[in-house]
């Protein structure tokens, strides 16, 4: 599934550029969509306390959706 505004996904690999590991979550704040480009998605990584702690751009396969909102 897609990830859409407001999931929460998870790493699929690491960026040790931003300390985050496979497998840490983040919530998708923006997603791009361009003819003739793959989708990217902008993810925040926030704390137990809410402060971000990295703000990424992503594609389809760096993440997964863990939890999505009921419509």
């Amino acid at each position: 599934m897609s990830p859409q505004e407001n999931d929460v996904v998870r790493l699929l690999r690491p960026l040790p550029q931003y300390d985050l590991a496979v497998g840490a979550q983040g919530t998708v704040v923006m997603v791009y969509r361009d003819p003739g480009l793959p989708p990217a998605y902008k993810v925040e990584f926030a704390d137990e306390d809410g402060v971000t702690q990295a703000l990424v751009t992503l594609k389809d396969d760096d993440v997964e959706v863990t939890w999505r909102a009921d419509t």
